[in-house]
């Protein structure tokens, strides 16, 4: 969806999209799972994913789980608080106006936080939990399936 957003390249089906490390146009990056360098040794630096707006030097630390659904709430204020001390980190090294924590938790069954709306709207991505439900619903079964087979 974010690709689909800032129209960089996606494959038609997004479960067959595989992202690569930095995609990159004039206007947007988009980093998955990479490491942020910083001045000083911070220890919850790899988010999920990072997008940083060129134009308007605002970014956002995107961080995605999938626990338990009676833990979801918890898990998501877990992710704001990790990531407070990169946040303010990469305002001052990288000038930009404003980075914000997107914690997108989903349970593992489906459920969502009561908050899930205000972060998909922040993310500019349209918050249709059916189809979140049914994304977790369907991988749950894949994980499971390669957990086993170790």
């Amino acid at each position: 969806m974010l690709c689909g957003k800032y129209d960089l390249r996606r494959v038609d089906k997004w479960y067959e999209h595989y992202p690569e490390g930095t995609l990159e146009s004039e206007s947007v990056k988009i980093l998955w799972d990479m490491t942020i360098q910083c001045d000083h040794y911070i220890e919850a630096r790899r988010p999920d994913i990072l997008v940083v707006e060129k134009s308007s030097r605002k970014a956002l630390i995107i961080d995605i789980a999938s626990p338990g659904d009676r833990n979801a709430g918890e898990k998501e204020n877990e992710k704001i608080e990790k990531y407070q001390e990169l946040r303010r980190e990469m305002s001052r090294l990288w000038q930009l106006k404003k980075v914000q924590v997107v914690p997108v938790v989903i349970g593992a069954l489906g459920s969502v936080t009561k908050d899930f709306h205000k972060w998909m709207e922040m993310l500019g991505l349209p918050g249709d939990v059916g189809v979140v439900q049914k994304t977790a619903l369907l991988g749950t079964p894949r994980i499971l399936m390669k957990v086993l087979d170790m």
